[in-house]
């Protein structure tokens, strides 16, 4: 329009104008230069030496430059009474009016709230130079960079150490383990600790993310030995945002994304389907299924799509008031996250609202408090059948079989009964169906947090106490209509509530004191935690109305109603103690003991003890390097400690009475049976030793190694004992394992000018774990066998170790199947070989080897940070290599493994599949017999995956006209797990799961502060 309404113009008063401009233009670039100036200097840091690539820029424009090698810069066109700004990280900024000046020297100063960044250990914080142990910080804005319902899934691909395996399905929480596997059957799991409290039950589901300041992870012993006998796993500190000091701020973030599947199986069409199931028949059975009498139905049935939505909104809203007011520091947050689910009744919404108060009494007493309220629900099937509608599609999901029968019913495989037997006997499978028609609900609602107060007795010398508590009432209920497809015609259900209450109370002795060259921190700890859970469930089947469902369980047929109660609680009391010390901030150490005493070990061994010590030499602190221009940090550190581990669940040390019923009189009667105790049942105990490095070059490259050898002693394990004694096993402490490994981050400042920024990190893990101990003189224990992926606990062995038959390729020609019919007797073309490793001419179980672990030998993450004036692109990335997978259906349709049924592989596989027709084809044949679990199949996974990738703009202060008091205001798009790279087809690539679509996500944020 507005070039129309230059044509339609006078141009002579256009060629005006543009003289005027043109005249005016040349004046006002006269004037400048008149007034401007070439500046050149050169900048130091205090001992003299040149600092490289410092950034020069002339206040409030864009004309800069940075410092060469030599620390020099020139930089022209500079105003006469202008500012020069002079940066450079881990310095504070330099803002120098040259009014009269045409050289300047500028002396940096270090900026000591970037160099003594503080982090959060047990019971306290210590600035990042002073730590002897492993520790990693995750700060707020990688927490809240990926949207998910749990802010674990923030620390995957960004901390060494750590492996964080995904679950898509909404409100579960992701798989977390640090530096590997330490127990055979009690748990893995870290300990996780929320503004100081300890939680019993490891979920961090009903946190919000917003609200988190930091999480630190603390790997090592001298990090995690505060926390004794639950420190053995790792413990993950996570300390929520507090009032800033002297301002005000309200702060808004609003999320919106669109979920999609993010790995859907190609399947094969009508025409590719009906090749292969007579193919696959014709190959076994000497039969077709669809031919001249029975011709395949012209239906086209996508059970993947019928089943998985094609897209489904998530949603997260927070606002926060954060601030000061007269003595009182206060921090109030509420939040809304809305997840739908890619399934029918799949979904989860939680609320949560948080306040954080602290009040200075006088200079004598603090008070305040951390308190959140959460509400959660959800929609997640756990039933059997339900979570395997997605799993069966490859077994039953023939394209061939409708969804509905033509009076709109549920249409199921007998339908047919030209086809029913070749499924198995009264199957009803039908995807649709159950998403449909099962529902399993549950609500949370929790209460979360403390009160404390804190004394300074005098000076250096603090004492603090508090008490917490921890209430989560669960409620569940499930309910499967009559239309179920595998119901008698009338509705099954029920409810269960549940009561959990965690109680804390702490007391903390803190001493600090620095004096000449020596710094002092001295911590002594009383607590007291404890846990009780208690639940109630009933259900009941023959419910006739389903409008009503299992709400009224009156309405249930009275002979099928179940129901059953439970209640058990344990008790932990702690006394433990710190020293750490500096001096000179060269020479640091720490030490921790912990002495603590549970309820849930044998009466000979309730309280055990937990030492740990911790040691570091900050080497560029000395003379011969405090000066130097390329080593701007280097930290030697080393520890060593033990920790214990006691999640062993509850009274197994004790001798329990269990009901059981038995005849007597050709009656039934109610009786009791007692289970073996052990009085000497103890933890579980880890021994670790960690060294490590800290270095930075240039203040711009930091590497962070470290290798850790930790070996976990007294096993929880079921020990067989003589059967004389009446029981056939008993619990017990046994054997080791080791864990050892290491682990290495490297970030860099590539870039870094006054429009352009580029950051870039790399890290890597790498974990070995073997078995060195079993019980008495067993070198070998079976937990599962036959001829598909074997377990067994070896010494020398990885506990996690898989076993299966070694694959020797397909059998393509007459010589290689006339040679193997010596082995497998009913081998035919397009069969698979597997390697005979006795020599008995025949494939058993004991032709099995070790095939690798279901831990990845090596984790890695990759991240990119590109910032070019407002806008910003962070790139985050991670992966893991050479693994042993699990086996789903999809696998066992894949590779025709031994099944009642054949089942229907992916498109990839039947393109390579061996037939005459595709004589090099690398899968076995349609219909291929005695195919097995392998190498082939289950080793050597691997996967990458680009987590995110988010695009943001900040419009700066005040962006809007006639809106007034916005400090900062931000939008982003966020790309989440668009780009993944495996080689297997599994849904998820981190594990090969399918019982729910793998998800991607694009989401749209806006944050304001105002």
């Amino acid at each position: 329009m507005k070039n129309n309404r230059k044509q339609r113009g006078a141009y002579d008063e256009v060629s005006f104008r543009m003289v005027f401009l043109f005249v005016f233009f040349l004046m006002t670039t006269v004037t400048g230069f008149a007034q401007n100036k070439t500046i050149s200097g050169i900048v130091v840091d205090k001992a003299g030496e040149a600092v490289i690539g410092a950034s020069v820029l002339v206040k409030g424009t864009s004309n800069g430059t940075i410092t060469d090698f030599d620390g020099k810069f020139t930089l022209s066109n500079v105003p006469e009474k202008g500012i020069i700004t002079i940066t450079y990280i881990g310095y504070k900024e330099q803002n120098l009016p040259i009014a009269g000046k045409v050289t300047l020297k500028v002396t940096m100063v270090e900026d000591t709230e970037t160099l003594d960044e503080v982090v959060v250990v047990g019971y306290g914080t210590q600035k990042k130079t002073d730590l002897t142990g492993s520790v990693m910080s995750v700060k707020s804005e990688d927490i809240t960079s990926v949207t998910a319902n749990n802010p674990v899934q923030a620390l995957q691909g960004r901390v060494t150490g750590v492996s964080v395996v995904t679950d898509s399905r909404p409100g579960k929480s992701p798989t977390l383990r640090i530096r590997g596997n330490g127990s055979i059957s009690a748990g893995n799991d870290p300990l996780y600790v929320v503004d100081g409290f300890p939680l019993m039950n490891g979920s961090l589901n009903e946190i919000n993310a917003n609200d988190i300041a930091s999480m630190e992870v603390l790997k090592d012993a001298s990090a995690t030995a505060i926390y004794g006998s639950r420190g053995s796993n790792g413990v993950i500190m996570i300390t929520t945002k507090a009032g800033a000091k002297d301002s005000k701020s309200l702060t808004f973030n609003a999320n919106y994304g669109f979920q999609m599947p993010g790995r859907l199986v190609e399947t094969m069409n009508h025409e590719q389907f009906v090749d292969f199931i007579n193919s696959a028949y014709m190959n076994s059975k000497g039969i077709t299924i669809y031919n001249d009498e029975n011709p395949a139905p012209n239906i086209h049935t996508d059970w993947q799509r019928e089943t998985i939505k094609s897209s489904s909104p998530v949603q997260d809203y927070s606002i926060s008031l954060n601030g000061t007011s007269g003595d009182t520091q206060y921090m109030m947050s509420g939040g809304v996250y809305l997840q739908d689910g890619l399934l029918s009744n799949y979904d989860y919404n939680k609320y949560t609202f948080r306040t954080n108060l602290q009040h200075k009494f006088n200079n004598f007493i603090k008070l305040g408090t951390h308190l959140q309220y959460t509400y959660s629900e959800g929609g997640l099937a756990t039933t059997t059948n339900y979570e395997g509608a997605l799993t069966e599609l490859w077994r039953y999901g023939w394209p061939t079989l409708p969804v509905y029968r033509e009076d709109g019913s549920y249409a199921i495989p007998n339908d047919n009964p030209a086809i029913s037997s070749y499924f198995d006997s009264g199957i009803k499978w039908n995807a649709v169906n159950y998403y449909n028609e099962v529902k399993k609900e549950s609500s949370v609602s929790r209460l979360f947090g403390d009160v404390y107060a804190e004394f300074q007795l005098a000076k250096g010398l603090t004492f603090k106490t508090n008490f917490g508590l921890d209430i989560a009432n669960t409620r569940d209920y499930n309910y499967i209509t009559s239309d179920y497809t595998l119901s008698t015609g009338t509705g099954e259900g029920g409810n269960g509530y549940s009561k959990k209450i965690s109680r804390i109370t702490e007391n903390i002795l803190t001493y600090t004191n620095t004096w000449g060259k020596h710094r002092l921190t001295a911590t002594g700890v009383y607590s007291w935690q404890n846990y009780i859970y208690e639940n109630l469930s009933i259900d009941g089947k023959g419910f006739a109305n389903d409008e009503t469902g299992a709400w009224d369980i009156s309405q249930a047929n009275r002979e099928t109603v179940d129901y059953g109660s439970d209640k058990y609680q344990n008790s932990l009391i702690s006394w433990t103690g710190r020293v750490s010390y500096a001096y000179n901030d060269r020479y640091l150490l720490t030490a921790t003991a912990r002495y603590d005493g549970s309820s849930r070990f044998g009466a000979n061994n309730k309280w055990g003890f937990f030492p740990s010590v911790g040691l570091a030499w900050r080497a560029s602190q000395e003379n011969f390097l405090v000066d130097n221009k390329y080593i701007t940090n280097l930290k030697i550190r080393t520890s060593f400690g033990v920790t214990g581990n006691q999640e062993i669940g509850n009274y197994k040390s004790l001798a329990q009475l269990n009901a059981d019923n038995y005849i007597y009189n050709n009656g039934e009667l109610q009786g009791y049976y007692e289970s073996i105790g052990n009085p000497d049942l103890k933890w579980e105990r880890a021994n670790q030793f960690d060294i490590g490095v800290d270095l930075s070059l240039w203040n711009r490259l930091h590497i962070t190694a470290d290798y850790y050898y930790r070996k976990t002693s007294d096993l929880l394990y079921q020990v067989p004992i003589p059967s004389t004694s009446g029981f056939s096993s008993m619990l017990s402490n046994v054997g080791s394992v080791l864990n050892k490994g290491y682990e290495f981050s490297i970030t860099g400042n590539i870039i870094n000018t006054n429009d352009l920024k580029i950051d870039a990190t790399v890290n890597l893990s790498r974990n070995i774990n073997k078995v060195k101990e079993l019980y008495n003189d067993v070198k070998s224990i079976t937990l599962s066998s036959g001829l598909g992926l074997s377990r067994y606990l070896k010494v020398g062995e990885s506990l996690n170790s898989r076993y299966a038959l070694l694959s020797d390729g397909i059998i393509r020609t007459e010589e290689q199947l006339n040679e193997y019919r010596k082995i497998e007797g009913t081998a035919k073309l397009g069969d698979e070989m597997y390697k005979d490793l006795d020599g008995d001419n025949q494939i058993t179980a004991k032709d099995q080897v070790n095939i690798g672990t279901t831990d990845p030998k090596l984790i890695y993450g990759v991240g990119l940070n590109v910032q070019y004036k407002k806008f910003s692109l962070n790139i985050l990335g991670n992966g893991a290599h050479d693994f042993v997978g699990g086996t789903s259906y999809l696998q066992i349709a894949e590779n025709q493994i031994n099944s009642s049924v054949i089942c229907m592989p992916s498109l990839y596989a039947y393109e390579r599949m061996w037939s005459e027709s595709n004589p090099s084809g690398t899968y076995p044949a349609p219909g291929a017999s005695n195919i097995h679990e392998s190498d082939r199949i289950n080793s050597g996974w691997n996967y990458f995956v680009v987590k995110s990738i988010a695009l943001s703009y900040d419009f700066g202060k005040n962006p809007i006209k006639g809106i007034k008091g916005i400090k900062s205001l931000s939008a982003t798009v966020n790309f989440q797990n668009f780009i993944t790279f495996s080689n297997q087809r599994g849904y998820n690539p981190e594990n090969g799961d399918i019982k729910y679509p793998w998800v991607k996500i694009v989401n749209i944020g806006v944050n304001a502060k105002f």
